[in-house]
C-alpha cells in the first residue's frame, strides 16, 4: 500500500501511523459495543421467551422464580431450602437498609415538600431525598444541578447546610465518585438478584425430577467443592474492586468530562463532554506535538531501560558462573547491592551526585581538572549544547539545562541500568543452573566451540525462560514514574519558544525527560490549569497501549502458554 503523504516528515509519519492505529482501535471498539448492544437486546428477548415457555411448561417452578423476583429468597423458602433463602433475603435487606438509612425520605413524607415546594416545576427528588444508591445514580447521570448562589425551592443554595442538606451546593467530583461506587454495588446486587431467581426456578425443576430436596449439609459440601477457588479469592476480589476497578472507572469516566481546575467545585459543575477531549488530544497541533514527543521518549526509555538491564545482567551472570571465577558468593553479594538498596534512596543519591552547583560529579571533575575535557567529549556525542547558567563555575549542568536534554535522558537510562541489572543477573544465574549438562556434553562430542554452545544452547534456554519477564519489564518501565520523578523531576524544561501558546497558558508543558505517566501527574497535580480530563485520556491511552502490547507479545511466547 503506497504512502498517502510521501512528503511528510518522519515524525508526522509516525504520528499518522499511531493515529491510524488508534482510530482503527476505536472503530473496532465501536463495532464491538454495537455488537454487544445487539447481543444484550437479543438476550432480553430470549429471557422473555424463556419466561413464557417456563410458565407454559412448568408453571409451579416459574411461580417459585416469580416469588424470588419480588422478594429475594421467597422462592427458595417455598422450595423448603431455608439455607438458601436466608442469604438471599439478607442481601436484599442490607441493600434496602443502606438505601433507607442514608436517605431523607422521611422528611419528604413529613411535609417538607409542602413547606419548600418546587418552583417553575423544578424538583430533583432523588438529589434532595434519595439514599446512597438512588442519589448516587442520579449524580452519575447529571453530575449535579445546583451551585453556590442558585435559587431553588425558594431558597438560595449555600456551600453546606447541615439541617436542610438539599440546600447544599452540588460537587461534581463527589457525585461522580459516589455514583461509580453506587453503580458497581447496584450491579453486584442485581447479579445476586438474578442468581436468586434462577436458583429458585431450577431448584424446583430438580425437585420435580428427583422428588428430593437437597439437604443443607449436602448443599454446603457441594458449594465448597465446586466453588472453592472462587471462595478463596473473595477477599482479593473485594480489595481489587475498591482499590483498582472503582478508581479505574472513575478515571475512565473523567476522560469524558470537561473537568479542569477552571471548574471551581462547589461554585461550578463539570459536565459530560463526550469525546471532545479525545478530539483535542489527536487534532490539536499544540497538544499533539507534545504528546508525540513524550510518547516517543517513553517508548525509547522503556525499551532501553529493559534491554540494557537484561544485557548487563546476562553478561554479569555468565561471568559469575564462569569456571574461571573464584569466590562466586562474594561477587554475587557485591553485585546484588544496587538492587538491595531501596530505589528511592539510590535515585535521590544520584540526584545529588548530578546536582549543578555542588554535586559530587562536578566536584570530582573539577578536582581532577578535566571538566572542560569531559564537556568536549559530551559535545562530540551531541549530549551537551550548554549555556552556562551557573555563572563563573563552569560546571556541567547535568539535569536542569534546557539545552542539555539528551544528557539528562542518558543519565536516567544509565542510573536505571545501575538499579535494574542485579535483578536480571540473579534471575539468569538461576536459569543457568537449570540447563542440563548433557546438552553441553553432546555439544562437546560434536566438536562445538564455546561460542556455538552459547548461541545454540545457553542463549535460547535463557530467552525461553525469561522472555515473559522481559515483556513485563518493558510494561513496568513504560510507567516507571519513580525513576523520572525522583531523579530529574521530568526536567530539564523545554526552551520557552518551543512551547505552544495553548500549553504555555495552561502551564502544562512536560519536561524533556517526562514520560507519559509523569506528565499525567503534572497535568493532574502541578500544572497551572490542572487538566484532569486530559490526564484521564492519556491514562486510557497508556492502559490500551500497555494491555495490547503485553497481550500480543505474551500470546506469541510458547513458554507462556505451555503447562508442562
Amino acid at each position: 500500500m503506497s504512502d498517502p503523504n510521501p512528503n511528510a516528515s518522519p515524525v508526522m509519519k509516525v504520528l499518522n501511523f499511531i493515529w491510524a492505529k488508534i482510530r482503527g482501535f476505536f472503530v473496532s471498539l465501536g463495532q464491538s459495543i454495537w455488537s454487544l448492544i445487539k447481543k444484550i437486546v437479543l438476550g432480553f428477548i430470549n429471557i422473555f421467551k424463556n419466561i413464557y415457555l417456563a410458565f407454559k411448561e412448568e408453571p409451579k417452578s416459574a411461580v417459585r422464580g416469580l416469588l424470588s423476583f419480588f422478594i429475594p429468597g421467597l422462592g427458595q423458602f417455598r422450595n423448603k431450602q431455608w439455607y438458601k433463602a436466608i442469604p438471599f433475603f439478607f442481601i436484599f435487606i442490607v441493600f434496602i437498609v443502606i438505601e433507607l438509612a442514608t436517605s431523607s425520605y422521611i422528611y419528604a413524607l413529613s411535609g417538607e415538600l409542602q413547606d419548600f415546594p418546587a418552583q417553575d416545576g423544578v424538583l430533583y427528588f432523588f438529589r434532595d431525598y434519595g439514599g446512597f444508591f438512588t442519589k448516587g445514580i442520579w449524580g452519575l447521570i447529571t453530575l449535579g444541578e445546583l451551585v453556590l448562589g442558585d435559587w431553588y425551592r425558594g431558597e438560595q443554595i449555600v456551600i453546606f447546610d447541615r439541617i436542610f442538606t438539599w440546600k447544599s451546593a452540588d460537587n461534581s467530583q463527589v457525585l461522580l465518585g459516589e455514583g461509580v461506587i453506587a453503580l458497581v454495588l447496584v450491579s453486584m446486587y442485581l447479579t445476586a438478584w438474578v442468581i436468586n431467581i434462577r436458583d429458585a426456578y431450577h431448584s424446583h425443576l430438580a425437585y420435580l425430577k428427583t422428588g428430593v430436596v437437597e439437604p443443607a449439609r449436602e448443599f454446603i459440601r457441594r458449594i465448597w467443592d465446586d466453588f472453592f477457588a472462587y471462595i478463596i479469592i473473595v477477599p482479593s476480589f473485594v480489595l481489587i474492586l475498591f482499590f483498582t476497578i472503582i478508581p479505574f472507572l472513575f478515571s475512565f469516566l473523567v476522560a469524558f468530562t470537561n473537568w479542569t481546575t477552571r471548574v471551581s467545585l462547589g461554585q461550578q459543575l463539570f459536565r459530560w463532554d463526550g469525546l471532545n477531549t479525545f478530539k483535542t488530544v489527536f487534532t490539536s497541533s499544540d497538544w499533539l506535538g507534545f504528546f508525540g514527543a513524550v510518547l516517543g521518549w517513553t517508548l525509547f526509555f522503556a525499551f532501553m531501560s529493559s534491554v540494557t538491564v537484561y544485557i548487563l545482567g546476562l553478561i554479569q551472570a555468565l561471568i559469575i558462573e564462569s569456571k574461571y571465577v573464584v569466590f562466586k558468593k562474594v561477587w554475587r553479594i557485591i553485585l546484588i547491592l544496587p538492587w538491595a538498596i531501596p530505589g528511592l534512596i539510590s535515585l535521590m543519591l544520584f540526584r545529588n551526585v548530578f546536582a549543578d552547583n555542588f554535586g559530587l560529579m562536578n566536584q570530582v571533575l573539577s578536582n581532577f581538572g578535566v571538566t572542560e575535557s569531559v564537556k568536549e567529549v559530551l559535545r562530540s556525542l551531541n549530549l551537551v549544547n550548554q549555556v552556562d547558567s551557573v555563572a563563573g563555575t563552569g560546571n556541567i549542568l547535568w539535569l536542569n539545562e534546557p539545552m542539555n536534554g539528551n544528557l539528562a535522558k542518558t543519565i536516567i537510562i544509565v542510573v536505571n541500568l545501575w538499579l535494574g541489572y542485579p535483578y536480571f543477573m540473579m534471575l539468569i544465574t538461576g536459569v543457568l543452573g537449570t540447563i542440563p549438562e548433557s546438552l553441553y556434553e553432546a555439544a562437546d562430542i560434536d566438536g562445538a566451540t564455546n561460542g556455538q554452545k552459547f548461541r545454540y544452547i545457553t542463549l535460547p534456554w535463557i530467552l525461553r525462560a525469561t522472555a515473559p519477564v522481559i515483556i513485563t519489564t518493558f510494561t513496568y518501565n513504560f510507567n516507571n514514574f519513580g525513576a523520572i520523578y525522583f531523579l530529574s523531576g521530568g526536567g530539564p524544561a523545554y526552551p520557552i519558544d518551543e512551547i505552544p501558546l495553548a500549553v504555555r497558558v495552561a502551564s502544562a508543558a512536560p519536561g524533556q525527560t517526562d514520560i507519559l505517566i509523569s506528565w499525567i501527574y503534572k497535568l493532574s497535580f502541578t500544572s497551572g490549569v490542572r487538566q484532569y480530563n486530559l490526564a484521564a485520556v492519556y491514562s486510557i491511552l497508556i492502559f490500551v497501549f500497555i494491555s495490547l502490547t503485553a497481550i500480543y507479545n505474551l500470546s506469541k511466547l510458547k513458554s507462556f502458554w505451555e503447562e508442562d
